[in-house]
């Protein structure tokens, strides 16, 4: 008798490892309990849904985003003293990620540039946007996921698609932890 017993609650115990994931699941899927988790990982706002910039431009450095991943900080404007300052940023974003820095692709991009300015960071890539009219539409309309006014600061996956947006109450020290997270995945 104690054996049969103990057989049965074998099976209990199984059935219930079994089945609590699935009724789990069903509770959180159905909306029966509101279940939110308020922390995350990330700091940055995803952008839902993704959008793909080479639906909107056919320019060579949109049709060259895919394969890493991309840091853009995009201005409406001309870029001033101001603008080249987030040159220096993107810089120092690139380098805390040490062995990883590869890995992350840099791009200011702005209405139109002065080219005629010395620049200390040939590795950024500096893109003008004048005549995009598509695309900064889109951009215009995603800055007010970021830091508004048309300005803001963007994360494009390796598929090619901008998915994270930064605010202005994302330290840097906040960028720095998504962005290490992130090209930490596969790209």
């Amino acid at each position: 008798m104690q054996l049969k017993n103990k057989n049965r609650l074998t099976i209990l115990v199984v059935f219930l490892l079994f089945a609590l994931p699935v009724v789990v699941a069903y509770l959180l899927g159905s909306g029966l309990v509101d279940f939110d988790p308020e922390q995350t990982k990330n700091h940055g706002v995803f952008i839902s849904p993704p959008i793909k910039p080479a639906d909107y431009s056919d320019s060579d450095w949109v049709k060259a985003l895919p394969g890493h991943w991309t840091l853009i900080y995009r201005t409406p404007n001309v870029c001033d003293e101001a603008c080249f300052e987030w040159e220096d940023k993107l810089h120092r974003f690139n380098l805390t990620l040490a062995q990883n820095a590869d890995k992350l692709e840099l791009i200011l991009m702005a209405r139109d540039f002065d080219f005629s300015r010395q620049d200390p960071y040939e590795h950024i890539n500096k893109i003008a946007t004048k005549g995009e009219d598509a695309l900064n539409a889109v951009f215009n309309d995603l800055a007010e996921q970021s830091f508004g006014a048309g300005e803001g600061l963007y994360v494009v996956a390796p598929e090619g698609y901008l998915m994270m947006a930064f605010t202005p109450d994302n330290e840097p020290q906040d960028i720095i932890k998504d962005l290490k997270l992130l090209v930490k995945r596969k790209g």
